[in-house]
């Protein structure tokens, strides 16, 4: 038996050398025994002699602190190899701090180690490395890989480069105008607009001025018996207009009207032709249009009608001009709701008659009547007040393709018997 001088372990195997916790040389242990049994050589069998000497001269042969050089078996471990010596003599066992060759990590004197390539592990059987008690060289210097190692190992990423401010700001102010001209827009379409429009719609709050006419100086005669002046035609009344033989005149009149109609009457006459119809639902109590004639095929399909409504004015003709726009639109929607297949052809400045005016035109379509698919045009013309009223009158003129003269929505009002009507119109009861 053999006992650690270090640890006080102890050992069964004769043959081991060093202790397997702390590297310590084992030192032989002699049991007691009681008694000692004596056996002559000469009672043996001749074989058991010739292995005793055997043994015995290998015994005699036998060093215990002789070594031999080997190699440690790699580890996978971070741990430094052992290194085995050979033909060392036993001496004092060195201090613990002796045995350790690295620093402890929380001394902060070491804190890696060099890589190492992974190699097999040491078969169980093989004890670990043994180191002996002579004391071990200085643990090697750590490799410090150089400077081109370690960015490969940890690459730095670079800083990033700070940004100029001035484009974010520009974008922001760009961002902003983009707002301000988009909330501008609006405005004016859903605030300014509609108020413009409600103003054309209800009239001024304020009565407007009206236009005065300068009389001119009345012509005095030599005759003593004709003392009377007589009037002159305002220059801003049109032309009277001359009928053909077979016209009949139209003179609005307040007498049978009420409600928007009474309070937006208008002066205003124009000739027709005998042969159309006039609509009885016009011009009386509950109606919306002052007037309305139509020329008729038996028993009721339109070839064309015309039709005088109103709009509230802002007073002043050149105001008007500016509101034409948006009152076609609103017009315009509402007969897109009751003509099948409506489209708005154009919309622009135009003349009706003797008066310069703002319209719109359209087209519709009317399928699987009496007389076939009929092809609907027509145009809305608005009239500024002459008179710098609050007043002015909506025009509307309407034809078929049963009329024979007309074939496409530019026919309207030029060709026709409706070129008369517009001809004819005027402002006033003459």
């Amino acid at each position: 038996m053999k006992r650690c001088p270090k640890c006080n372990r102890t050992y069964t195997t004769d043959t081991q050398k060093f202790c397997t916790h702390d590297g310590g040389i084992l030192v032989v242990v002699e049991s007691p025994q009681a008694d000692t049994i004596r056996i002559d050589s000469s009672q043996l069998d001749a074989p058991t002699r010739a292995i005793s000497r055997e043994l015995a001269s290998e015994v005699g042969k036998f060093d215990p602190y002789k070594t031999t050089i080997g190699q440690a078996p790699p580890t996978q471990t971070s741990e430094p190899r052992a290194r085995i010596t050979q033909d060392l003599t036993p001496v004092a066992p060195p201090p613990p701090e002796t045995t350790a060759p690295f620093a402890s990590p929380d001394s902060g004197t070491l804190r890696s180690l060099p890589p190492t390539q992974p190699t097999q592990p040491p078969p169980q059987s093989a004890p670990p490395p043994i180191a002996t008690s002579a004391p071990l060289p200085p643990p090697p210097a750590p490799q410090v890989p150089a400077p081109a190692q370690v960015q490969q190992a940890q690459p730095l990423t670079a800083a990033p480069k700070k940004k100029s401010k001035v484009f974010l700001i520009l974008g922001i102010l760009a961002v902003l105008l983009v707002l301000g001209v988009g909330v501008l827009g609006a405005a004016y379409i859903f605030v300014v607009r509609p108020r413009l429009a409600q103003r054309v719609a209800v009239g001024p709050t304020e009565s407007p001025t009206p236009r005065t006419t300068t009389e001119p100086t009345p012509r005095v005669s030599t005759t003593p018996t004709n003392t009377e002046t007589p009037s002159a035609t305002p220059q801003n009344e049109p032309p009277p207009y001359s009928p053909p033989a077979d016209a009949a005149q139209f003179v609005n009149s307040n007498k049978n009207l009420d409600g928007k109609l009474a309070d937006h009457y208008v002066d205003f006459n124009f000739y027709y032709p005998e042969r159309w119809e006039k609509d009885p639902k016009a011009g009386v109590p509950g109606a919306t249009l002052f007037a309305k004639v139509e020329r008729r095929l038996p028993p009721d399909f339109t070839q064309e009608n015309f039709a005088v409504g109103w709009y509230s004015s802002s007073g002043s003709a050149t105001d008007d001009k500016a509101l034409f726009p948006n009152l076609a639109g609103n017009l315009s929607a509402q007969y897109a709701k009751n003509f099948p297949e409506y489209r708005k052809v154009s919309e622009g400045e135009t003349k009706a008659g003797v008066y310069d005016g703002y319209e719109f035109r359209f087209e519709s379509m009317s399928r699987n009547s009496a007389k076939g698919d009929l092809k609907i045009w027509g145009r809305v013309i608005f009239l500024a007040p002459t008179d710098g009223g609050k007043n002015g009158v909506t025009l509307v003129l309407i034809t078929t393709s049963l009329a024979p003269e007309l074939r496409s929505i530019d026919d309207v009002g030029v060709k026709g018997e409706l070129p008369m009507i517009l001809e004819s119109f005027r402002f006033g009861k003459k």
